[in-house]
């Protein structure tokens, strides 16, 4: 009989996860009760020790951004460092924070071969438009660059900002070095942010809109150019390639802010 009960509720319990069926890596769940997987899913460790869990469709894009890489729960809500995000097919992103909440749990982490584990459930807010309810949601041995990886990087570095007040963290960056120019871009499904500038630049403050330099924010088929704004380079290798810095601008219909980057280019 003992044994019989045991196994009325492991059936019980793979019911009630009928939805969720775990991939390595995976990151998957319902948004409003549509089943979400994403199609590619990785993490980003930031130069503050943070992460960004990512995963993407065709056409959307979900953050999972959490302020250390220790097991446990992390709030998400106003005033909490760790927030989660959805960037829905038209562009819009729904944040957690600071009006939405919810909750991010690391359940497994291996710091040396790059892998993260754990669970989430969160409400994210369009301001003034409309809410989406995230459960049941899993991540599942999503994988992160280490220094000991032998295969090239799949991202040129750290590239981050807010949009409007709500995070940005791409699921691609790129830097490349075009002859006359340095271009990087951040860029999720449908949003992309890119920064031009010459490439002999060495550190100091740049006012836009200033000739040889351009930034743009792109949402769908729009693209805006700044009206006005700041780079700020703080360190530019040319032997090793390397350059970071900071960012802000104003287009017609977004603001830009606390942005920062940190690449490698070819």
């Amino acid at each position: 009989m003992k044994r019989f009960m045991l196994l009325i509720f492991a059936a019980i319990s793979l019911l009630s996860c009928e939805n969720v069926e775990t991939n390595s890596p995976a990151l998957q769940g319902e948004l409003d009760d549509i089943y979400f997987e994403a199609i590619d899913a990785r993490a980003i460790e930031n130069a503050d020790g943070s992460f960004d869990i990512l995963g993407v469709t065709q056409d959307e894009t979900l953050t999972l951004h959490i302020n250390r890489a220790v097991l446990g729960t992390f709030p998400l809500g106003a005033g909490q460092p760790n927030y989660a995000t959805y960037e829905d097919p038209n562009g819009n992103i729904y944040s957690s924070n600071p009006a939405g909440g919810g909750e991010i749990e690391l359940t497994y982490r291996c710091m040396e071969c790059g892998l993260l584990s754990g669970t989430f459930k969160f409400e994210a807010v369009l301001p003034g438009i409309d809410t989406i309810v995230a459960q049941k949601g899993i991540f599942f041995e999503v994988r992160f660059p280490t220094a000991s990886d032998d295969t090239p990087p799949t991202s040129a570095g750290t590239f981050v900002a807010e949009i409007d007040g709500v995070p940005f963290s791409p699921f691609n960056v790129g830097a490349a070095n075009t002859g006359n120019n340095i271009v990087i871009t951040g860029a999720t499904t449908s949003t992309t942010i890119l920064l031009r500038f010459p490439v002999d630049i060495t550190a100091g403050t740049y006012t836009l809109p200033m000739t040889g330099f351009q930034a743009s924010y792109s949402n769908g088929s729009v693209t805006e150019t700044a009206e006005s704004g700041v780079i700020i380079v703080v360190e530019h290798n040319t032997a090793a390639k390397t350059i970071k810095g900071t960012f802000s601008f104003e287009t017609p219909s977004a603001s830009v802010t606390v942005g920062q980057f940190n690449v490698t280019y070819q």
